[in-house]
C-alpha cells in the first residue's frame, strides 16, 4: 500500500533558489570550477565555493569530494544509481543549514526517494554530515530513504537549544550523536501501518564487522522526540545496532505506546519521558535476538495521560516523577534504588511489589507515603520520607531485610503480617534521628504471636539532662532522649522480647551507661547491659504485651561528658606516593591524642596505622596532619581519626575518602543461593573480574576473619557450607579488583 500511494504523488519539480550551485562535473567542494551558480534565470559559471546560505546539488554521475570542512544550506543527491559514491566527505565535515535530498532527473530535478545505490556517501566513520541552526524538517518526506547500503559517514545533530530538527525519512550512517536540541522522528500516519523513519547503521559486512554494529549517542543537552513503536533504531531488519547511550543531561521522549530500541548495549543515564500513547504504556526494549535488556533506567518522568506498566524487575539511579495524570504501574515490580546522588520519587505515592535500596551515597526522597506490597531489601543508603509514612508486606508474601542505611523523617511505619520471630535482619527498624544526628535503630528480638506492627517516632529536640526518675532497679536516670518510639498492633503475648535502641552519634562514655528508659518513666521489663561500642544499644528485656501504651527512648544513669574537642573538618588526597591525612579541631589539650584508622570502606574501620600526640592547651584552632604510605593500592581508603583525652573519653571524626585514580570499580559478583539453607553454592564473576589465582577471605558481619583459602569453585562451596547460620562478608582479591558481596547462611 505505501508503494502504490507513492506512485500516486505528484512530481513537483525542485525550485531551486537564487545562489544555489550545482555541479558541472567530477570535482573538489573548494574549487569554483566544480561549479555553477543559479542567478534567478541561467546557471552560471562559480566564482568561488558554496557557503552556508547556498543550496547545492550533485548531478547525474557527479562525484563531489571534500578537502576540508565545509558548509552549505541545503544538499540535494541526484538519485540515480551512476557515479557510485556521490558525495566523498573524505574524512572531513560538512555543516548543513538546511535539509539532505535526492532528487530525480537533471537538476534541480523532482523529489525522489534514495534507489538502491552503493556508498552514496562515504567514505569512512570520521567523515561526518552536522546538521545545525533552527527549527525545520532536515529529512522531509519522500525525498530520501535508507536503501544505501553503503553509507560510511556518521551523522551529527547540533540544532540551536530548544530548536526542532524533523525527520521524516530513514537515514543509514555509521553512528548518530544529538548534540543538542531536539530530533523529531515523525511517524508517517498517511500510510497503514505507519511507517517510522529509522535511524539505522551501515549493513555491509566486508569493510565493518557482521553482527550488532553502529553507536546512536544523545549527549548532554540532546533530545530524541520518537513518534515510533517499532523501527525507532536498528542495523538491518533482524540484526540491532551495537550501543543506546542515553548520556547524563540527555533526554529520550517516547509518544509512542510500547517502543522497541534494538541495541545490543544500553547505557541509560539521562531522562525518559512518557507522552502520549493510546493504552497503557511500556518502557521501551528491545526485541531482536540479538539485542540485550535494559535493566536500569536513571531518570524517569510521566507527562501524559496514560499509565506506565514498569517489568518485573527494574534499577533505578534517579528520579522518578509524574507531571501528567498518567500513573507508574509498580505493584508487579521489584524496584531497585542505587547510584551516589539525591533520588526524587515525586507526584505519585510510590506502591512497589518489592524494594531493594542499595546506594553508595545520597538518599531517595519520597513526595507521598510508601507502600512496599512485599519485600524491603535495606542493604546501604538514605530513604527520606519527608513525614510520610512507610508499609511493607501488605501482600504476607515479604519481610524486611535489613544490612545498612536508614529511614529519614518517617514518622510511622507499619510492618504487616512479620514474621513470627523477629531477628537483626528481619527487625531492625534504622529511624534517623534529624535533631541529635546519627540513625536511631530500633531492634526487636523474640517471637510474636501475630498481629501487624506498628512503629511511630515523635521526635524532639534535645535532652532532659535532669530527667528525675530511677530505673527498676533503683538506678538514677540522669539523662534521656526528648524524642520517643511508640508499639502497636501485635497482638497480646506474654513471650519474651528484647528490645534495644542505639545512641548512634551521642556522646556516651562506655556502652553500659546507657539504659533504654520511657519519658519521664522506668521502662517496663528489666535492663540489661550492652559491649557494643558500634551500635551503641540501650537494651531492655521484657514481654511484647509490654510494647502499647508506652514512650520508648534513650537514656543514661551518668551524667554525660562534653569531649574536649570540636571537629572542624577532616580530608584526604594524595600527595606524591602517599596519601595526606588533615584535620582541624576547634579546642585541645596538651595531652590529648589523635588516632587514625584507615579502612577500605566507609563503614567497617579495624587498623589503626597512627597515632599522635597534640601540641599544646589551646582554645584557638589546631590544624594537624599526617602522611600515609602504606594506603590500600586496589580499592579506595577510607580514614577516621579518634580523639583521646586525658580522662580517657573519646570522639569520632567524620570520615575522609581518598580517591584511587588506579582503582576500577566493576560489575558486583554474586553468590547463589543467598541466603543459603541447603546444597552446593556457586559463584558468578562479572566479565571483567578473572577469579583463576584469586584470595577469598570470609569475615564476620563484626569484621572477624574466619577463613582464608584460594579460589576453586569446589572449595568454596565446601568452606561456606561448613558455616553456622548468620551474616558473611566474602571477599575475593584478584589481581587487579576486589570484589566484596554480603552472603546470608540460614
Amino acid at each position: 500500500m505505501a508503494v502504490a500511494f507513492y506512485g500516486l504523488l505528484p512530481r513537483v519539480m525542485y525550485p531551486q533558489e537564487i545562489n544555489a550551485y550545482k555541479t558541472v562535473g567530477n570535482g573538489n567542494y573548494n574549487n569554483p570550477s566544480t561549479w555553477n551558480v543559479f542567478d534567478g534565470v541561467t546557471w552560471q559559471a562559480a566564482s568561488s565555493k558554496p557557503t552556508h546560505v547556498n543550496d547545492i546539488y550533485i548531478d547525474v554521475g557527479h562525484r563531489l569530494t571534500l578537502t576540508g570542512d565545509e558548509e552549505a544550506k541545503s544538499v540535494f543527491i541526484n538519485a540515480q544509481t551512476s557515479a557510485g559514491q556521490k558525495l566523498n566527505l573524505n574524512g572531513y565535515n560538512l555543516d548543513i543549514y538546511g535539509s539532505l535530498q535526492a532528487f530525480d532527473g537533471a537538476a534541480p530535478g523532482t523529489p525522489s526517494g534514495t534507489w538502491n545505490s552503493q556508498n552514496w556517501i562515504g567514505n569512512s566513520s570520521s567523515s561526518s554530515l552536522t546538521f545545525k541552526g533552527s527549527t525545520r524538517v532536515i529529512i522531509p518526506l519522500n525525498s530520501w530513504s535508507g536503501f544505501s547500503t553503503q553509507s560510511r559517514y556518521s551523522v551529527i545533530f547540533e540544532a540551536d537549544p530548544g530548536n526542532i530538527f524533523t525527520i521524516e525519512e530513514p537515514i543509514k550512517a555509521v553512528r548518530f550523536t544529538i548534540r543538542s536540541g531536539i530530533v523529531y522522528q515523525k511517524l508517517d500516519t498517511t500510510v497503514l501501518p505507519n511507517f517510522c523513519p529509522t535511524l539505522s547503521f551501515n549493513t555491509e559486512t566486508s569493510y565493518y564487522p557482521a553482527g550488532v554494529f553502529g553507536n546512536f549517542v544523545i549527549e548532554d543537552g540532546g533530545t530524541l522526540l520518537t513518534d515510533c513503536n517499532e523501527d525507532i533504531i536498528f542495523r538491518s531488519a533482524s540484526v540491532s545496532a551495537n550501543l543506546f547511550d542515553l548520556q547524563s543531561g540527555g533526554t529520550l521522549i517516547l509518544e509512542g505506546t510500547n517502543p522497541k530500541i534494538e541495541a545490543a548495549n544500553f547505557q541509560m543515564d539521562g531522562k525518559v519521558i512518557f507522552r502520549g500513547g493510546a493504552t497503557t504504556k511500556s518502557l521501551p526494549a528491545p526485541t531482536f535476538a540479538d539485542a540485550g535488556a535494559i535493566t536500569s533506567f536513571h531518570d524517569l518522568e510521566i507527562e501524559g495521560n496514560r499509565n506506565v506498566q514498569l517489568p518485573p524487575t527494574l534499577t533505578i539511579t534517579g528520579d522518578m516523577t509524574q507531571t501528567g495524570t498518567g500513573e507508574f504501574l509498580s505493584n508487579t515490580s521489584h524496584i531497585t534504588f542505587e547510584g551516589d546522588v539525591d533520588q526524587e520519587i515525586s507526584g505519585f505515592a510510590f506502591s512497589p511489589l518489592d524494594l531493594t535500596i542499595n546506594k553508595s551515597d545520597g538518599e531517595v526522597r519520597f513526595e507521598q507515603d510508601v507502600s512496599v506490597q512485599g519485600s524491603l531489601s535495606m542493604q546501604n543508603g538514605r530513604l527520606n520520607f519527608l513525614d510520610n509514612s512507610l508499609t511493607i508486606n501488605s501482600s504476607s508474601s515479604g519481610l524486611l531485610d535489613y544490612q545498612g542505611g536508614s529511614w529519614e523523617n518517617l514518622a510511622s511505619f507499619t510492618y504487616a503480617n512479620p514474621p513470627s520471630t523477629f531477628n537483626s535482619d528481619n527487625g531492625t527498624f534504622p529511624f534517623g534521628d534529624r535533631y541529635q544526628g546519627g540513625v536511631r535503630k530500633v531492634q526487636l528480638l523474640g517471637t510474636h504471636s501475630g498481629g501487624n506492627l506498628t512503629v511511630d517516632y515523635t521526635e524532639y529536640r534535645g535532652a532532659d539532662y535532669n530527667a528525675g526518675f530511677v530505673d527498676t532497679d533503683n538506678t538514677p536516670i540522669l539523662y534521656r532522649l526528648y524524642s520517643y518510639f511508640n508499639f502497636s498492633g501485635l497482638n497480646s503475648s506474654s513471650n519474651p522480647l528484647e528490645l534495644r535502641i542505639s545512641a548512634d552519634k551521642l556522646i556516651v562514655d562506655e556502652p553500659e551507661d546507657l539504659r533504654l528508659v520511657c519519658t519521664g518513666y522506668a521502662a517496663p521489663g528489666s535492663h540489661k547491659e550492652s559491649s557494643d561500642e558500634t551500635n551503641l544499644w540501650a537494651i531492655r528485656e521484657l514481654t511484647f504485651d509490654d510494647l502499647p501504651g508506652k514512650n520508648f527512648t534513650v537514656g543514661s544513669f551518668r551524667t554525660l561528658s562534653i569531649l574536649p574537642a570540636t571537629w572542624l573538618s577532616v580530608q584526604a588526597e594524595r600527595l606524591g606516593n602517599a596519601g595526606l591525612v588533615k584535620w582541624s579541631v576547634a579546642q585541645h589539650n596538651a595531652h590529648d591524642k589523635f588516632e587514625i584508622y584507615r579502612s577500605s570502606d566507609p563503614i567497617g574501620f579495624r587498623t589503626k596505622i597512627a597515632e599522635l600526640s597534640t601540641n599544646e592547651d589551646s582554645e584557638q584552632v589546631g590544624y594537624y596532619s599526617f602522611l600515609d604510605y602504606d594506603y590500600l593500592l586496589n580499592t579506595e581508603n577510607y580514614y577516621i581519626i579518634k580523639l583521646i583525652d586525658e580522662t580517657g573519653n573519646w570522639s569520632w571524626s567524620p570520615v575522609a575518602r581518598l580517591k584511587n585514580p588506579t582503582f576500577k570499580k566493576i560489575e558486583q559478583a554474586y553468590i547463589s543461593p543467598n541466603p543459603h539453607r541447603s546444597g552446593k553454592i556457586t559463584v558468578w564473576f562479572p566479565d571483567q573480574f578473572n577469579p583463576t589465582n584469586s584470595q577469598v577471605l570470609v569475615h564476620t558481619a563484626q569484621g572477624n576473619l574466619l577463613r582464608s583459602f584460594s579460589y576453586e569453585p569446589f572449595l568454596l562451596s565446601s568452606e561456606l557450607e561448613s558455616l553456622q547460620a548468620g551474616l558473611y562478608l566474602c571477599t575475593f582479591v584478584g589481581e587487579d579488583a576486589t570484589l566484596k558481596v554480603r552472603w546470608i547462611k540460614k
